[in-house]
């Protein structure tokens, strides 16, 4: 496996650890300008100590990446892939600085909600959402009549992962997959994200160079991560692929076969915006132990804290945000406060940990839960 002349540069640049094997490089780039006088011949015969370091530095992260892909090739013979496949993509991977920089600065952490919503749910996602639900309402409503996932939800994440599929996907899946498998962060995840990629393109469900996605290797119009792919892609319109990059109603049904695979109800909505009693955002809180059961996939957000019927919170005090009375249903639902001091927030159902499966962040379930308001108007 050959690694190419400015690889090592881009290992130095990412400040990834590795340990020295003994592999050499040679720097071109590095090579000293034409000396004007026997002075600066004396000078440039002898690189700095920093030059030196650095050098012995980037050669033996090239060493390290090296031996790490090494142990990836292994691996993945030993799980099936052929030999062909790894000849394929493996010499060809490249660390990408700007994947670690993101996996450090993603915005469901870094942001307010405010400043998160009205980024993510704008008025041109509105706008094109309406014109977007228009435009593919058959095949819109062939994947929600099979999976049971109302339309304006699947046109709600499509809209936020990828602006209704108008995003360019330009990293390699490979690159960004194997980048955030050699960091330590989230090592193990991004290890079997590696292999399941490795899996599709060896099993053919797609092409090398369709294999495009975000900075964190998500694929296609959807964002599906490869394990997702491989458990809920689906192939609504019968060719034979499971193509979530061209093929829209492969797209709208791959979204609504996963969120059915956890536990969407399409009897419900995802929640609402709500006004709170004075004071509410503190004296409404409390741990889920304390309050009602809540659905099975909600039951792993302990952060949601706990959960009451709607009534319940109806009777301590809880309105729409028009002010007006909470639905008469009884409902099981939990409280999201936000950003603190406006005395509001969101109570949320059991579809709101639904879409949390898809990104795990409440700002992200909010922003597709109000999208889907919005373009369903």
């Amino acid at each position: 496996m050959q690694i190419g002349r400015g690889f090592c540069h881009i290992l130095l640049m990412l400040g990834l650890s590795g340990g020295l094997s003994g592999f050499s490089v040679a720097y071109q780039e590095n090579q000293p300008a034409p000396a004007t006088s026997e002075q600066n011949i004396s000078e440039q015969a002898a690189p700095s100590g920093e030059d030196t370091a650095a050098a012995q530095a980037e050669a033996a992260e090239a060493a390290a990446f090296k031996e790490w892909l090494d142990g990836v090739e292994k691996e993945a013979l030993e799980r099936g892939i052929r030999a062909e496949t790894l000849q394929q993509v493996l010499p060809h991977i490249t660390p990408i600085k700007r994947v670690i920089t993101n996996d450090r600065n993603q915005p469901e952490i870094k942001q307010p909600y405010a400043a998160y919503l009205n980024a993510r749910v704008s008025q041109w996602r509105k706008d094109k959402g309406a014109v977007m639900m228009a435009e593919h309402s058959e095949a819109l409503q062939s994947a929600a009549q099979k999976y049971g996932v109302q339309p304006r939800f699947i046109a709600a994440i499509w809209g936020i992962e990828t602006n209704y599929g108008t995003v360019p996907l330009s990293y390699s899946v490979f690159d960004a997959v194997a980048t955030l498998a050699y960091d330590k962060r989230r090592a193990a995840r991004f290890r079997r994200e590696l292999f399941a990629a490795l899996e599709i393109l060896d099993k053919g469900y797609a092409s090398y160079d369709l294999m495009k996605g975000s900075w964190a290797g998500a694929m296609g119009q959807p964002q599906f991560m490869p394990e997702a792919y491989l458990q809920y892609a689906v192939d609504h319109d019968g060719d034979g692929m499971r193509d979530i990059w061209e093929s829209k109603i492969d797209v709208f049904a791959s979204i609504a076969h996963y969120l059915k695979s956890y536990g969407w109800d399409e009897g419900k909505t995802w929640g609402r915006k709500v006004k709170l009693p004075k004071g509410g955002e503190k004296t409404l809180q409390g741990a889920q132990a304390d309050g009602l059961t809540p659905a099975k996939w909600c039951q792993a957000y302990k952060t949601l804290g706990v959960w009451r019927d709607l009534q319940e919170w109806q009777e301590l005090g809880v309105r729409r945000i028009t002010g007006k009375d909470l639905p008469e249903r009884s409902i099981p639902a939990a409280l999201v406060v936000a950003d603190e001091g406006d005395d509001e927030g969101y109570l949320v159902y059991s579809n709101f940990c639904s879409v949390m499966r898809y990104n795990p962040s409440f700002k992200y379930a909010l922003a597709v839960g109000l999208l889907s308001d919005a373009i369903s108007k």
